[in-house]
């Protein structure tokens, strides 16, 4: 019995020689087959890929919410994707196809010419030419490709 107790205790020993001389053997951190990345290198790549992926997406888009001043009889054409919400003035929707613009806050769909509500978050789903014009002095959010006109 002494003797299998021996084996086994010789036996974890070997094993642990082996590991402590695999783990000897492997790359040190920081050296040339593992190397360690710093913040601002992570970052750099990060935004090298956002510029990739905002140019691929037409160039223009906005990161974040523009706000698009327009004068009366003044309009912009929205792009796929693109969201706008009308906070001050009178304007109405500009759409070229039989669909509409989708009004997500009215749950509905303007459609050509049809009075924007203020505050109601639009969705336009095609670059087709769909748009705002402003019948007065209107201020009107931007989140995505739009061109003033």
């Amino acid at each position: 019995m002494k003797k299998i107790y021996a084996l086994i205790l010789i036996f974890v020993a070997i094993l642990a020689v082996l590991g402590i001389v695999y783990a000897d053997s492997t790359q040190d951190p920081g050296s040339q087959q593992d190397p360690l990345v710093t913040k601002s290198y992570v970052d750099s790549k990060f935004d090298d890929l956002k510029n990739y992926v905002d140019s691929k997406a037409g160039g223009g888009t906005a990161s974040g919410y523009d706000i698009v001043e327009l004068n009366p009889g003044e309009s912009i054409t929205l792009y796929q994707g693109s969201e706008a919400i009308v906070r001050t003035g009178n304007s109405s929707t500009i759409v070229t196809s039989t669909d509409g613009v989708s009004d997500l806050t009215g749950g509905k769909d303007l459609k050509n010419n049809a009075l924007i509500p203020a505050n109601h978050l639009l969705l336009f789903p095609r670059s087709d030419g769909r748009g705002i014009k402003a019948k007065s002095y209107t201020i009107v959010v931007v989140m995505g490709k739009y061109t003033k006109n």
